[in-house]
């Protein structure tokens, strides 16, 4: 998970107050994927004066249906079973360098966006070990 504080530089990191209830917010894929800049540059940072926040967020979406993540997973998936289907492989690879992209505009405190660049780095490598698997048993 990505701290809430990500547009932030890390001397301005803000923590959750220990002495605060408890707010869980949700995000859905177009909220994730056209408003991350409001979410974590006002949204958050406001509640956290009065709330210790936990964020969940769904798969970042687009304009574009056919561009957002859980299209694109589920045509990553479908490729596998179909050897007149686009290289799941190649799928895999542009969810990477989407969200690699998002990170690198939106988060300016560099070890945050290392952090985050080899977590995604190394879910997406064994997305693509996952499937080459399903693929070997055609399941």
């Amino acid at each position: 998970m990505v701290p809430a504080t990500v547009s932030k530089p890390s001397s301005a990191l803000r923590q959750n107050p220990a002495d605060k209830p408890i707010l869980v917010l949700k995000f859905g894929g177009t909220s994730v994927g056209k408003f991350v800049q409001n979410i974590c540059g006002q949204i958050i940072p406001d509640l956290l004066k009065t709330h210790r926040v936990i964020v969940v967020c769904s798969a970042r979406s687009t304009d574009v249906k056919a561009k957002g993540t859980t299209t694109r997973l589920v045509k990553a998936a479908d490729a596998v079973l179909d050897d007149a289907s686009v290289d799941h492989q190649q799928i895999v690879q542009d969810i990477l360098e989407d969200h690699l992209e998002a990170a690198q505009e939106n988060i300016v405190d560099e070890q945050i966006k290392e952090s985050l660049s080899q977590s995604l780095t190394d879910v997406c490598r064994r997305l693509k070990v996952f499937l080459e698997a399903a693929e070997v048993i055609n399941e």
